[in-house]
């Protein structure tokens, strides 16, 4: 598996979903400006406030998205190491996992890979280790196979 295809692929996928958020928040805010227009007494204020609630909850999840999209960026791709870090593409016995912003599972080429940050419990486990070596992690044993 290329790790720098597997890279643009995570990119696509954040670029993806910024751009969602950010043309639902923008519909938000057009619908707060025809909203504003209107003069409806309590059903008005209360209409109003929804969508308040709604665009400050787009607004932190644009940010919160931003800000992996930072972190996306600030890993080489091209860069192997030894041991499990931040950037490291590994393959185990339960399948792929991109260690580098925590994004869930995406599709490449046919395979599940799992997109997790170092902060996350499997994370946490396989930080630092090398190729052959196991870890468990909830019950199960987790085979190192591959680094790149």
């Amino acid at each position: 598996m290329n790790k720098k295809n597997v890279y643009d692929k995570i990119v696509f996928e954040i670029n993806c979903r910024i751009s969602k958020i950010q043309k639902a928040l923008d519909n938000q805010k057009e619908n707060l400006i025809v909203e504003s227009k209107s003069t409806a007494g309590d059903k008005h204020n209360t209409s109003r406030a929804m969508m308040h609630i709604e665009i400050d909850k787009l607004s932190q999840q644009l940010s919160k998205l931003i800000q992996i999209n930072k972190l996306i960026e600030s890993v080489k791709p091209e860069k192997c190491n030894d041991k499990i870090q931040l950037g490291s593409l590994v393959e185990t016995n339960f399948g792929y996992l991109y260690i580098i912003a925590p994004l869930g599972n995406i599709s490449f080429k046919g395979k599940k890979i799992m997109v997790i940050s170092l902060a996350s419990p499997i994370g946490k486990a396989l930080q630092d280790k090398t190729q052959r070596e196991f870890i468990t992690l909830y019950g199960n044993r987790w085979e190192i196979k591959k680094i790149t």
